[in-house]
């Protein structure tokens, strides 16, 4: 298998485990809000909030996922643009994992460290290969 290859197959698999991640989240956790409510764990008036809000964390991991999966398939040519966007979604993984375990220090939020970091460094790697447009 050439670079290329790694990096696409790297990148999608990426993708498709955020996809995956972002219907979980928002499936699994609704349901468990709207149980947490019905026992009275959580404030009746709270729980729309809530909703909302679990829902629009799903929706952009599987957004940021379903980009990361068109991605792998631009990869196949060198494009400046698409490294550009590949890298910064890489780095926002890294960012996001990196700063949820500083505010909360439990080691599961640094998956998405794992992720991030899988995205970017084959990019980085052989950024020669993918920016020579």
């Amino acid at each position: 298998m050439n670079r290329h290859t790694v990096a696409r197959l790297l990148v999608a698999f990426v993708g498709v485990l955020l996809c995956l991640v972002g219907l979980l989240h928002a499936v699994v956790n609704v349901r468990g809000l709207q149980r947490a409510a019905a026992h009275g764990e959580i404030a009746e008036r709270l729980v729309p909030q809530m909703i909302v809000n679990v829902v629009f964390g799903g929706a952009t991991l599987f957004i940021c996922g379903a980009i990361l999966v068109l991605f792998a398939f631009g990869l196949r040519a060198p494009n400046r643009t698409l490294w550009s966007i590949g890298l910064l979604i890489g780095l926002f993984l890294l960012s996001t994992g990196v700063a949820a375990y500083l505010w909360k220090p439990i080691p599961s939020v640094l998956v998405f460290s794992v992720l991030g970091a899988l995205v970017c460094v084959p990019l980085l790697l052989w950024r020669t290969d993918f920016t020579k447009s």
